[in-house]
């Protein structure tokens, strides 16, 4: 008789408890507060009540992160109470797991007859699984799973979510009390910055999320949330969040988020508590500022080194400028608080009064009283052209010659600008000759400052002499 074999199902008979322990679940929990770190961890503080016995207990602290550093594990529960022994169990029950647990024990194996729908029961035994499912059933040997397989009961050590198993001694019988503290990865957030410059140009709206993420295997409940701004120092390589997650939600602050510093780092609280569930990312107002003033900049850089004479091209290649926004970090700015890292997106307003996307750019974190520069791209209205008018090394000592050059600038704007020209050399540098004096020289670099009027152009000339390094 054939049988079809069907989808694997699994079925669990508890016959009883494994260990005689007390759960701690989640929905013991008087408490919780978490703190993101934007390296991608954090810290968890999960306060639950329970009743002990006088003497020893065994403590299971269910629904902890799965992705804990058991050794940075802390409890606590005032005088009285002694933790003796601690482990981190993490092999939860899955059919996998249940066939692991279960080699050279029996299980039964159910398979349902195509036309009559009767089930038949066989008693088999597990052989092996760690290269697939082995089985023997009577006097025979079968691979793979040929039906449904029931277990009498969960093999010791699987446990249904990450747990923390806790040996503890009590003086006394007594309800209490008890904090957990421990190290995760899987938690982080990062800053995201939007900023909406007024049709004027000349100020912008700010407004800074914080994107909080959690992909630790478990959830945290009307959660006290504070976020670490800042480098903190782990002696291991530290594992880059990836910000994935079933959904993203967007919460607004119910008031402005309260900010202070500790030691180096800046911590921010949230003014509300927070739901976090498990693969999530969640955004929540961090700051927002209005009719910030904002200049814009334009620069380009050019590296020179030595390659003889240049022919002018008979078309002349036109560089563009990179684009640049700078705010001012104060308060008579409008702004003046620690700003995280992240990443600054900047939106512009065309002729219709809608927004367009303008550019981004990541930012360090910028301090109070800080200037934060983004670069946006190339400014299209702008032209540079560079053209080598003069080349000698003659009469010169060796590796040393002198150039001559002329940069024209046109500007299609309806309004004049300023572009900041920075031009690098190879070796020790002496300006010769130049029509507009120098803003700043090292030595190896100049820069000059060229405005440009509306509609128009601007040129510079210059000399240098240039000793290259041996």
């Amino acid at each position: 008789m054939r049988f079809i074999t069907p989808a694997i199902v699994f079925a669990v008979l508890i016959t009883g408890a494994a260990n005689a322990e007390t759960a701690i679940t989640p929905e013991q929990r008087t408490g919780v507060a978490l703190t993101l770190y934007s390296d991608g961890f954090g810290l968890i503080k999960d306060r639950r009540t329970v009743a002990l016995s006088s003497g020893a207990n065994t403590l299971a602290f269910e629904g902890v992160s799965a992705k804990m550093t058991p050794s940075s594990a802390l409890v606590r529960a005032g005088s009285g109470f002694r933790v003796l022994e601690q482990n981190f169990e993490f092999d939860l029950i899955s059919p996998k797991n249940l066939l692991r647990r279960s080699v050279g024990k029996t299980v039964r194996v159910i398979r349902t007859h195509p036309t009559t729908g009767e089930d038949q029961i066989e008693t088999a035994h597990v052989l092996a699984t760690e290269q697939g499912v082995v089985l023997r059933i009577g006097n025979r040997i079968e691979t793979g799973v040929p039906g449904r397989l029931v277990f009498d009961s969960i093999p010791q050590g699987l446990r249904a979510q990450p747990t923390l198993l806790l040996e503890v001694d009590s003086n006394k019988a007594q309800t209490r009390d008890i904090e957990l503290s421990y190290l995760t990865e899987g938690l982080g957030w990062r800053a995201e910055y939007a900023a909406e410059i007024d049709a004027s140009g000349k100020t912008l709206d700010l407004s800074a999320w914080a994107s909080l993420s959690n992909n630790t295997g478990t959830a945290f409940t009307n959660a006290h949330v504070q976020l670490v701004s800042g480098d903190v120092k782990r002696e291991r390589e530290t594992r880059q969040l990836a910000f994935k997650g079933r959904a993203m939600m967007a919460e607004a602050a119910a008031a402005p988020m309260a900010q202070e510093a500790i030691g180096d780092l800046h911590l921010y609280s949230l003014p509300r508590a927070v739901t976090l569930k498990n693969r999530q990312t969640k955004q929540v107002a961090l700051l927002s500022a209005a009719g910030v003033s904002v200049s814009r900049a334009y620069s380009h850089d050019r590296w020179i080194s030595e390659r003889g004479p240049q022919i002018k091209p008979a078309k002349p290649v036109i560089f563009r400028p990179n684009v640049f926004l700078k705010i001012d970090n104060s308060k008579s700015n409008g702004l003046g608080a620690s700003l995280p890292a992240g990443l600054v997106r900047v939106y512009e307003r065309d002729s219709g009064g809608k927004i367009q996307f303008a550019g981004e750019q990541g930012i360090g974190h910028v301090a109070a009283d800080e200037k934060m520069s983004l670069e946006l791209g190339k400014a299209v209205d702008i032209g540079i052209t560079f053209e080598q008018t003069a080349f000698t090394t003659a009469d010169l000592p060796k590796r040393t010659f002198e150039a001559a050059f002329k940069i024209e600038l046109t500007n299609a704007k309806g309004k004049p600008v300023t572009v900041r020209l920075v031009e690098k050399f190879n070796g020790s540098t002496k300006i010769l000759s130049e029509s507009i004096p120098h803003k700043e020289f090292s030595g190896a670099a100049a820069v000059w400052a060229i405005d440009v009027p509306a509609g128009g152009k601007s040129a510079l000339t210059y000399r240098v002499r240039v000793s290259r390094p041996r």
